[in-house]
């Protein structure tokens, strides 16, 4: 199983202007998920990314879509919806992601990864609630 996973996407413009283009990745390492992304809103305008960090608590589910003829959908949803409020076409904790051809392959692993990630926090956080627990026993 691998520790740390990275998937492009690249979301066209909503309208025939160009706004809202976004790209980006989600990034799934060691400690928590990133989605990095970078908003084209004019044609000459370069904005900075923004990096937003999620704990894999916080995740609520991660799907893959594959369909064909059809783009390639990642779709991450969250508890915390006020974190992706900078993210055009996110609605209530929820975007989806157009998933580039070469990261075709990791977005099909990335949800057993999360999965994993939250299964080893969760155990972790058992084991030092029974720490405490039996500390305040003694």
């Amino acid at each position: 199983m691998y520790d740390e996973l990275s998937v492009s996407f690249e979301n066209p413009a909503t309208d025939p202007l160009g706004y809202d283009h976004v790209e980006g990745k989600l990034y799934c390492g060691r400690d928590r998920v990133e989605l990095q992304f970078k908003v084209r809103d004019r044609a000459f305008r370069k904005t900075p990314a923004t990096v937003v960090p999620f704990d894999y608590a916080e995740v609520e589910k991660v799907e893959y879509h594959s369909r064909w003829f059809r783009p390639k959908i990642l779709v991450f949803q969250t508890r915390s919806p006020d974190k992706l409020d900078g993210f055009p076409g996110a609605s209530v904790g929820r975007v989806e992601l157009q998933v580039i051809d070469v990261s075709r392959k990791d977005a099909a692993k990335v949800a057993d990864l999360i999965r994993f990630k939250q299964s080893e926090a969760f155990v972790s956080e058992s084991e030092s609630r029974l720490s405490r627990l039996r500390q305040s026993d003694s």
